[in-house]
């Protein structure tokens, strides 16, 4: 499993998920994807696509509370360490929906961290399945080995060579930020739901400033592992007064790697 994340940049973890999760992540989902909506007609965004909806961990606890099943299972957890050879922290959380016969969704080819980082594990992605991952439904479409190479493959080249990601609902994909992918096309009539989470070593600065928007507040109510993977403890300090704190209220906390 991990010779595969290391060689091909890929890996599947099977059955990660009970089904009592699954049918809860798709009724938050589901939700999320109408409230975001309201708020990107709202105020005007040109971000208006049905079936996405980024950050959706301030929309329903519940998604936090999945995230701390999640990084308190061993198999899922040493993964991830073994990847980073350090802590990590969460870098985005996302509900998405591959509509059937979106042409908006798929076939646009790209990598998810913003520049190659050739050896260095900057970012992982985890892409959790809410429904089955069939031939037909839109699956993740990978170029394995990618995560090798800086320049981007011709579309012609990621076609003749990327692989249909198949999997059953619960399983989860993990893949190497640096590999080249792209959503392919629902050509069936039923919805084809994930969870897609990307997660990064600490000195990353996160997609969203969660522990703000989640409210410094919640310090006392999550676990210490959770908070370290919210990234409670690498915040950055905005003020001399937040700077020189002792180390068990600095922002930013040494231990992270």
């Amino acid at each position: 499993m991990e010779n595969n994340l290391k060689m091909k940049g890929y890996t599947i973890l099977k059955n990660m998920v009970s089904d009592k999760d699954l049918i809860k992540l798709k009724t938050c989902s589901l939700q999320a994807f109408e409230n975001h909506k309201e708020i990107q007609i709202k105020n005007g965004s040109d971000i208006v696509t049905d079936g996405v909806a980024l950050h959706v961990i301030l929309n329903d606890e519940y998604f936090i509370e999945f995230l701390g099943k999640l990084i308190g299972n061993e198999e899922f957890n040493s993964t991830l360490l073994n990847y980073f050879g350090s802590k990590y922290i969460m870098n985005s959380f996302t509900s998405l929906n591959n509509l059937p016969n979106n042409p908006n969704f798929s076939g646009i080819v790209h990598r998810d961290i913003k520049f190659y980082s050739d050896k260095i594990p900057l970012m992982m992605n985890v892409l959790i399945m809410l429904d089955d991952f069939t031939p037909d439904n839109g699956p993740t479409l990978i170029l394995p080995y990618s995560h090798l190479i800086e320049d981007k493959p011709s579309d012609e080249y990621f076609k003749e060579n990327s692989i249909q990601v198949l999997g059953k609902k619960g399983d989860i994909l993990l893949f190497n930020s640096n590999i080249w992918h792209c959503s392919s096309e629902n050509k069936t009539n039923e919805d084809r739901m994930a969870i897609p989470i990307t997660f990064s070593k600490s000195v990353v600065k996160q997609l969203l400033d969660y522990p703000r928007a989640l409210g410094y507040e919640k310090i006392g109510k999550f676990s210490d592992k959770l908070l370290q993977v919210l990234g409670y403890d690498s915040r950055v300090a905005s003020n001399l007064e937040e700077w020189y704190q002792p180390f068990e209220t600095r922002f930013y906390k040494k231990n992270q790697d």
